[in-house]
């Protein structure tokens, strides 16, 4: 196994008009948006250690042409009282152009999370009910986004036909950044729903951070995730279609 560098990026002074400046410009609802085409949906269903925690239903569609093609990643997950709602954007390669997060119930306090990239940097504003925090990341061509919490992002990771090798990994949310190691396992079937669906069996590992397992499909759709240490387990209700 290969190994990461885990980094916390120290907190920057990031104004309101930078997250706003950088922000990513919305679609055209009579041209790139109208052309968007639904890659991957459907719902995994989450358990740890064998019972079930909730779910997390999903949306990933491909919108514009040829160098401004851009994907939109929606989802609504469900884990216990907590419901955590993320909306990720991301240029032709798979790099976050802008992340949006929104957290309530559960332990947690509710929190909203902006971030938006800007050539070689990433800044976010977290807030909370006790205030505001801002961080800018220095990030390389390649960065993708993977929440602690959300399964479907993963599909990120594999674009372009990428099934091995260094890739860096950008955890908005809790602040960590790191360069991760991807490995191929091989062929390896899931079966959802009584269907046997043929896929390979990636890893995502490095020291100090949680492993993740994961098995995709031809077309690197996310079948099953695994978060071993944690034990927890997120897999498909339905075949992808």
């Amino acid at each position: 196994m290969g190994s990461m560098t885990r980094m916390r990026i120290g907190s920057l002074v990031v104004t309101h008009a930078t997250l706003l400046v950088s922000a990513v410009a919305p679609l055209s609802t009579t041209g790139a948006q109208a052309s968007a085409r639904t890659l991957d949906e459907g719902t995994f269903l989450i358990s740890r250690a064998g019972a079930p925690v909730g779910r997390e239903s999903f949306r990933i569609s491909l919108a514009g042409r040829g160098a401004a093609e851009a994907y939109r990643a929606t989802a609504q997950v469900v884990l216990g009282e907590r419901r955590i709602v993320p909306t990720l954007t991301c240029d032709s390669l798979g790099a976050p152009i802008a992340y949006d997060v929104s957290v309530q119930g559960g332990s947690d306090p509710t929190a909203r999370l902006q971030a938006r990239a800007r050539p070689g940097r990433f800044s976010s504003m977290l807030r909370t009910r006790e205030g505001e925090s801002t961080h800018e990341y220095v990030v390389p061509a390649g960065v993708v986004v993977l929440d602690d919490d959300v399964v479907h992002q993963l599909y990120f990771l594999t674009i372009g036909g990428r099934r091995s090798g260094a890739v860096t990994v950008l955890a908005p949310r809790s602040g960590v950044q790191g360069v991760a190691t991807l490995q191929s396992l091989g062929a390896s079937s899931v079966d959802i729903g009584g269907v046997s669906v043929a896929g390979t069996h990636l890893v995502l590992t490095a020291p100090g951070f949680a492993r993740r397992e994961f098995w995709i499909d031809a077309g690197g759709r996310v079948l099953k995730a695994a978060v071993p240490e944690r034990g927890i387990v997120a897999q498909r209700d339905e075949p992808p279609r």
